[in-house]
């Protein structure tokens, strides 16, 4: 059932903002709509918020700051097409919710950063000095 609503709103003209999605935008939404564990026409906010904290973390990295927008498209398509009750509102908190839990994947995925070591004998001293760091800071170390 899902399978058919997805293809019903990749050919829709609403959801062509995100056409360069490619199979990536079925992915995605049938992801979705799999981790809500209801049919689309029953979406509410709870089964929105669990299916996002779902997909999000499994998604490529460039699709994290695109597909909650779609995710959000495809909520006031089903809104217009699926009678679903509350559709905008329901959009706009997925895409608000999507960015966040975006972001909070991203800084996941960031390297971690070591600390500074500390310079060698004859490299410029850290402070500023101009001088080696063995003729300042490094004195007697």
């Amino acid at each position: 059932m899902n399978d058919k609503v997805v293809a019903d709103f990749i050919a829709n003209p609403l959801s062509s903002p995100w056409s360069y999605m490619g199979r990536d935008m079925a992915d995605i939404l049938n992801a979705f709509l799999e981790a809500a564990a209801c049919k689309a026409s029953e979406l509410n906010g709870p089964a929105v918020d669990k299916a996002l904290q779902s997909i999000v973390p499994r998604m490529k990295k460039v699709r994290l700051s695109d597909a909650p927008k779609m995710i959000g498209g495809f909520l006031e398509w089903a809104g217009k097409s699926l009678l679903l009750p509350n559709a905008n509102a329901l959009a706009k908190e997925a895409v608000k919710r999507g960015e966040e839990l975006a972001r909070e994947d991203e800084a996941k995925r960031q390297p971690v950063k070591v600390g500074d070591a500390e310079p060698g004998r004859n490299d410029p001293c850290k402070c500023g000095s101009g001088k080696k760091y063995k003729k300042c800071c490094g004195v007697g170390k």
